[in-house]
Formats: structure tokens, sequence, C-alpha cells
């Protein structure tokens, strides 16, 4: 059995935080915070953000084991999440930039934010594989 490294117990904080405050984004405030442009279909970003507060809990459940065998689906599970989030807020970007100021600076405040999750995740991931 493998023990769980450093980082990758700093990469879950830091996870825990970051999602906490985007899903209360996502589902408490996102017509105050997130939606500038006046998005018209306002369940699929709540939906996203109850996504996010549950991987959250997950992340709080998995500093609590000792093992990387014990939480190593999850882990992947999440780098996984933050990947394709990434992917989709790109894509996203790319179509909408054009066309608004204050959606270009949401997507590239959150494409930031998930690219050195991503970032984080991989490099946890790698190291404690080896």
């Amino acid at each position: 059995m493998t023990e769980i490294k450093k980082l990758t117990k700093i990469v879950l904080i830091v996870d825990t935080i970051l999602w906490f405050m985007f899903g209360t984004f996502l589902t408490f405030l996102f017509d105050i915070t997130m939606n500038p442009e006046g998005w018209t279909n306002p369940y699929l970003p709540r939906l996203y953000g109850g996504v996010i507060y549950i991987s959250a809990i997950f992340a709080i459940l998995m500093l609590r084991k000792k093992e990387w065998e014990e939480i190593k689906f999850l882990f992947e599970y999440m780098l996984a999440l933050i990947i394709s989030s990434l992917i989709l807020e790109v894509t996203v970007f790319a179509i909408l930039s054009p066309t608004s100021q204050a959606v270009t600076m949401v997507h590239l405040f959150n494409i930031t934010v998930e690219a050195l999750l991503s970032a984080l995740g991989i490099i946890s991931y790698i190291k404690q594989r080896s």
C-alpha cells in the first residue's frame, strides 16, 4: 500500500476550497456573479454547481484516507472532471469571445483557474504513481 503524498493532499485542499467557492457561485449566486450576459437557461449552471459541491465533499472524504489505493479512482474522476471542464470552457470562450468583453473576462478567469487545477492534479498524479 502506498501512502498519500503531501502534494496530493495539498491539491485536494486547494480543489476543495475552489470547488466550494465555484459551487456557491454557480448554485446560489449565478445571476449576480457569473452571468453578465443574461444566460437564458438558469438550471444547467446550477446543476453543474451541484456536481462541483459533490466533488468538494468527495475531496474532503479523500483527505481522511491514508492510502493512495483508497482514493485513486475518485482522484482520477476529479482530474477528468477538471480537464473536461477546461476543454468545454476553452471551446465556449473561442465561440463567445468575439461577442462580449464581459464574457471574455469571466471565461479567462475560469480557464486560468481550471488550467492551474489541471496542471497541479496531473503533476500530483504522476508523482503519486512513481
